[in-house]
């Protein structure tokens, strides 16, 4: 089993018709220009606050609408502009494309979050394949972890779509969820593009979720792995059956409207990393008989390679 194209648009609703994302790279004399357009924005924030890897997350902090006082206090186009730009820089940095870099959220982002901030038109901002680029960035994070032995590490890649993944799969340290199901009536929208994805019926968790189910879980986490069978494992959530269930009011429109793609053999890419497809891994996923592949024909390389 594995997170697939399927997933991301299921559980997060992202495009996957598009541009690919990638490679990034920093602009020249980013700190400049990024102190001079946020400059005046807010009273009594300072100068651009910045390591050599980006911008540090609590000077982009400064800019949320709330420090503002919305909504009690109008903003200016600038302010929203700007504080849109700092918005998207945090969401691209720490929860699409996470890396190691803990206080500060990397430059190589600015390009896209300015373009998508100072757009006035849709036609302005470059459609881009968001969900591929978050799989291909989270295949290479689960790549990495899994060759980690250091106290500090961390899965990089977006961690959010693995957790969403696991708890919509297995029945394995997954929260309380009140209700049982969307309220019909909330997030609704005419163009049902607004709407809740399959992801969204997780934020209704029990408010001691934390506290009551994590506490010391490891060792019982992985007992209940160790005992996991494949009648418990929820092979294909996301059956009209279940879709009806959990949301009776319907989902976002952007849930399924890629979903031409998600069975591609196409490569993935985010940035420079280029991540294969291995959809004949996933059959039983996508409801389809899922055949045990014989080992795989290696042919020993020359020594010339290795001179």
């Amino acid at each position: 089993m594995a997170p697939t194209l399927e997933d991301v648009s299921m559980l997060l609703g992202l495009p996957l018709a598009g541009e690919p994302i990638g490679p990034l790279e920093e602009p020249v004399g980013w700190m400049h220009s990024m102190d001079a357009r946020f400059l005046g924005v807010r009273e009594g924030v300072g100068p651009i606050s910045f390591e050599a890897h980006g911008p540090r997350q609590a000077w982009l902090h400064e800019f949320q609408i709330e420090q503002f006082g919305y909504p009690d206090v109008p903003m200016t186009a600038v302010q929203i502009t700007r504080s849109l730009e700092a918005y998207l820089m945090w969401l691209l940095g720490k929860t699409m494309f996470t890396d190691n870099h803990g206080n500060t959220i990397s430059a190589r982002y600015i390009p896209i979050a300015q373009e998508i901030a100072d757009a006035t038109e849709a036609e302005h901002i470059t459609q881009r394949s968001w969900g591929s680029a978050v799989l291909a960035a989270t295949y290479r994070g689960m790549c990495k972890g899994c060759q980690l032995t250091s106290h500090g590490s961390g899965i990089v890649g977006c961690p959010l779509l693995l957790q969403l993944w696991s708890w919509t799969r297995f029945p394995i340290g997954r929260p309380e969820i009140g209700g049982g199901s969307w309220p019909p009536d909330e997030l609704y929208d005419a163009d049902r593009i607004d709407m809740p994805t399959f992801g969204s019926i997780w934020t209704s968790r029990k408010r001691h979720f934390g506290h009551n189910q994590l506490r010391n879980c490891y060792p019982a986490f992985t007992e209940q792995f160790d005992l996991l069978l494949e009648s418990d494992v929820s092979w294909e959530p996301y059956s009209e059956d279940h879709r009806d269930e959990a949301y009776p009011g319907g989902i976002s429109l952007m849930c399924t409207r890629d979903w031409a793609y998600w069975m591609t053999k196409a490569k993935i890419i985010f940035d420079i990393f280029v991540e294969e497809m291995s959809q004949q891994r996933v059959m039983r996923q996508f409801g389809m008989r899922q055949l045990i592949e014989p080992p795989p024909h290696t042919v020993p390389l020359p020594p010339r390679v290795h001179a």
